[in-house]
């Protein structure tokens, strides 16, 4: 069955995105040009620009659609006020992990994304505020006791991240305990 025009667009957009991925956790994402990923894609750098307006347009769209975010929101809409929040928090930091453990080739996108800075820290801030907000709803609802969650936030995902990021993976259940050890 042939493809609609629709589909193929898809896929070829799928497609730039797997060679750029490849390519950046290659070179990295600033040794990496435009040329390098419309090679690795077996197509012309003109094609890549149908798709994408920029290299940073580029790394932004990897960032924002194979990230955690998209993850991390499913997860959080979800309606967990019948759970523990420190079981929520196990859970999503565990598929954080999980994520990273993966997906090798996005953490050193992640991690060498110089050229989208700020769409970086745009990304990772939502991710912060949303957790902060969990955070704050639970200490609201008098689940856990009061602290500043933003601070909270960071520490669980930079945390996860680094230690995935430097080979020494964390054991995301003593982590959510060493933060809320009364609320277990």
């Amino acid at each position: 069955m042939a493809r609609t025009r629709k589909q193929q667009a898809e896929w070829r957009r799928e497609q730039l995105l797997d060679a750029a991925m490849q390519a950046f956790a290659r070179k990295g994402v600033d040794g990496a040009s435009v040329k390098d990923v419309a090679e690795a894609a077996g197509v012309t750098p003109g094609l890549l620009y149908r798709y994408f307006d920029s290299k940073e347009a580029l790394v932004e769209t990897l960032l924002s659609e194979r990230g955690f975010l998209p993850r991390l929101r499913e997860l959080l809409a979800a309606d967990h006020h019948a759970r523990p929040a420190t079981e929520v928090l196990t859970e999503l930091l565990g598929a954080f992990d999980r994520l990273l453990a993966d997906n090798a080739d996005l953490v050193a996108v992640f991690f060498s994304a110089t050229q989208a800075r700020a769409a970086l820290a745009e990304l990772v801030g939502e991710g912060q505020r949303l957790i902060a907000g969990f955070l704050a709803a639970r200490v609201a609802a008098g689940e856990l006791r009061p602290h500043d969650t933003a601070t909270a936030a960071r520490t669980l995902f930079a945390t996860v991240a680094i230690g995935r990021r430097t080979g020494s993976p964390v054991d995301v259940a003593s982590l959510v305990d060493l933060l809320f050890p009364h609320e277990r």
